[in-house]
């Protein structure tokens, strides 16, 4: 068999809450000769916090990509990594607390260095000051999912080299996780043990590493055609809503399904469609709506000339809330693309994407809605960034008073550096 790599993105910021109306934000690295993995905190005025040009998580030799991040629920963080110090993709994670001064063995606790590569992690807490991470992992033969989780102090709690989710035929790819709020999770990624397209599965793992649901996980979708890139959030009772592009119908749709804490879907058998219009949509983010439904967004192509950006409510009955196909967040001139997703904690979100109205260049745009759907800042989204230069890529987490901040790639320099913005 030939062994595909996963697409890997080649910037990446994710930022995390820091608890205190700030956030902490993890990116990779090239100052030196190798990628390294590093963090820096702002505060909820705006101010840098640690080491100008952040804290360095990982600096060990060969490179580290992609890394995720998570709060420690203390003010600092957890971040995890796919990391090549060995030759192989390998899985390692680090602790920063809210100073600014790692937690762990130096370079980082090996969360899996089985043989053959390991990549695309992602990360929740466990809600007692640790985490559980999630990856796609080669080393039977194909792309599997396994998980490893870590403690506060940084030991590995469960099997050497991680708990095995799914290990089916065909591969199993781009996992996402969230905690199940009893020290677990729920992983949800997209599966090809069809061997004609990917569907979606799920799988439950409790706080002490066992799976909870059938053996290489639940299928929530199995429709024909290509169900991809999940994302997902908790319903508040142990189980999960899911969110993937789906082109069932020819046109890549968005669908979505809720699993229960014992692994029983809870919608439609054929899942919910939060939006099939003409055109495509893709890309689809989601986060909780705090009453056991979400809120998802996704770029939109319906109007033929350019990507919008649109939003959904579902109810934890799975009734979509919101005007049919969704609720136009931004339909401007040009591409607006690489929506994000956060809540508002009263019912709405908060969404930030990269937008070309200019023409040239791209900008980082901004839109709340409120739990009835109606947009609450300047039509099609708030100027977060306009700057010379192209500003890409936005990450956002909550700022727990009902704004948000944001954070992107950003060119003025004519290389990528990384401001932050704070809308409200």
């Amino acid at each position: 068999m030939i062994k595909t790599m996963p697409l890997v993105a080649l910037c990446t910021l994710i930022i995390a809450v820091d608890g205190a109306g700030g956030a902490i934000v993890t990116r990779y690295d090239l100052r030196g000769s190798n990628w390294n993995v590093y963090v820096q905190r702002v505060n909820a005025s705006g101010a840098v916090q640690w080491t100008a040009n952040g804290v360095a998580i990982c600096t060990a030799t060969g490179d580290q990509f992609t890394p995720t991040i998570v709060s420690d629920g203390t003010g600092g963080a957890i971040v995890t990594w796919y990391d090549n110090r060995s030759g192989n993709n390998d899985i390692y994670a680090q602790r920063i607390n809210a100073s600014g001064v790692v937690q762990w063995t130096t370079n980082g606790v090996a969360l899996c260095t089985a043989p053959e590569d390991q990549f695309t992690p992602t990360i929740a807490s466990d809600g007692a000051g640790g985490a559980i991470v999630t990856w796609q992992d080669y080393r039977i033969g194909n792309w599997d999912i396994f998980a490893q989780r870590v403690n506060a102090s940084g030991a590995i709690l469960w099997t050497t080299d991680g708990v095995a989710l799914c290990t089916s035929t065909g591969d199993q790819s781009y996992p996402t996780i969230t905690s199940d709020g009893a020290g677990g999770a729920v992983v949800t990624w997209q599966d090809n043990r069809s061997g004609s397209y990917t569907d979606i599965y799920a799988q439950r793992v409790n706080a002490s590493g066992s799976v909870q649901w059938t053996t290489d996980g639940v299928a929530f979708s199995t429709a024909t055609g290509w169900q991809m890139y999940p994302t997902i959030t908790s319903d508040g009772a142990g189980g999960a809503i899911v969110t993937w592009q789906d082109n069932r119908s020819g046109n890549w749709d968005i669908f979505a399904q809720r699993v229960n804490a014992a692994g029983a879907l809870q919608w439609t058998t054929e899942d919910v469609a939060l939006c099939a219009v003409t055109g495509g949509q893709q890309s689809p983010q989601i986060t909780s709506d705090g009453a056991g439904g979400a809120i998802i967004t996704w770029q939109d192509l319906r109007s033929g000339a350019y990507d919008d950006i649109y939003a959904q409510r579902v109810n934890a009955s799975g009734v979509v809330q919101w005007t049919a196909n969704g609720v136009a967040l931004c339909t401007s001139t040009g591409d607006q693309s690489y929506p994000t997703i956060t809540s508002d904690g009263a019912g709405g979100a908060i969404v930030t994407w990269q937008d070309n109205r200019s023409g040239s260049l791209w900008d980082i745009h901004a839109q709340r809605v409120n739990a009835s759907g109606a947009v609450q800042w300047t039509a099609n989204g708030v100027a977060l960034c306009a700057a010379t230069g192209a500003q890409m890529q936005p990450q956002i987490t909550s700022d727990g008073a009902g704004g948000a901040i944001v954070t992107w790639y950003d060119y003025r320099s004519g290389h990528p550096s990384m401001p932050i913005a704070l809308p409200r």
